[in-house]
């Protein structure tokens, strides 16, 4: 099935009708949509760019070719950009003087599908914007995911997926961020594909726990040696990884101690012999 029969009788005319594709791999794109600033990010344009455009659909490109559904956009009149009116903390660059900043109004179209339908961008993905007559493959239709929780840390258990949307969407997630930075630890990277692991700590001195996995997040790697070279292989083996807690210490454990627990869980699980661990 093709994106266009799916969204077929809601409406949208495909002749003005533009698809927008924000890949994460652009750190403009990341950071805005880290902070909850994706709508306003898509708002900033070109003045030519939505012209004989009535609506827009809006996308996440997080792996390889796909697009995650963000939702659809009535496109409205335009300004000239100013930075004030752009909410404290949004990430710009210096191209964006020469543009106007869009009113995109959320439409009510397929709402439950967002974050949940998967289409194929294909293989122009340097084009970020496609016309909407642009047939699109619909990869898959996730199931509909509960509310990701924090209940305790010793049930803490994440996919790199799941870890990366915690990070991006903290105003969503800020329990998450709160019992995260509150605590120093050592951590598990466990390869699902391999068996492999990687063990790892956290002090204070980088936000606790929160502060390393948020490396990840945006790293994939996190600057260790190891994964560094997983990743350089194949820039998608980071959906492998799976997250969990060894252990938690006060926020103001000392780091000497902290890395004397994380030693002891190389020795117990053998990580640098047979795992990711170099040292």
């Amino acid at each position: 099935m093709i994106l266009q029969q799916l969204f077929a009788g809601q409406g949208l005319d495909w002749k003005r009708t533009k698809l927008l594709r924000h890949n994460l791999t652009n750190e403009l794109v990341a950071q805005n949509y880290e902070k909850g600033y994706i709508e306003d990010y898509q708002a900033v344009q070109s003045l030519t760019r939505f012209q004989n455009c009535d609506t827009i659909l809006s996308f996440l490109g997080t792996e390889g070719t796909n697009g995650v559904y963000l939702g659809c956009y009535r496109v409205g009149k335009s300004v000239p950009f100013d930075k004030s009116i752009l909410p404290e903390g949004f990430v710009t660059d210096s191209g964006m003087e020469k543009d106007v900043i869009y009113s995109l109004s959320p439409m009510d179209v397929l709402p439950e599908l967002k974050n949940r339908l998967v289409i194929d961008w294909g293989r122009g993905t340097n084009n970020w914007c496609h016309n909407g007559t642009t047939e699109k493959e619909i990869l898959e239709i996730r199931p509909p995911k509960s509310e990701i929780r924090f209940t305790s840390y010793e049930d803490v258990l994440l996919s790199f997926e799941t870890l990366r949307t915690i990070v991006y969407n903290q105003s969503a997630y800020k329990e998450w961020k709160n019992r995260l930075s509150a605590v120093a630890g050592v951590y598990l990277i466990t390869d699902k594909k391999t068996g492999k692991l990687y063990v790892g700590s956290a002090s204070g001195e980088q936000d606790g726990i929160w502060g390393r996995w948020s490396q990840y997040a945006h790293t994939k790697h996190g600057g260790n040696k190891r994964l560094v070279e997983l990743i350089e292989a194949d820039p998608d083996y980071c959906f492998n990884f799976q997250y969990s807690i060894l252990e938690v210490y006060p926020i103001k454990k000392d780091r000497q101690e902290v890395l004397n627990c994380e030693k002891l869980y190389k020795r117990k699980l053998l990580s640098i012999e047979y795992g990711l661990n170099d040292n």
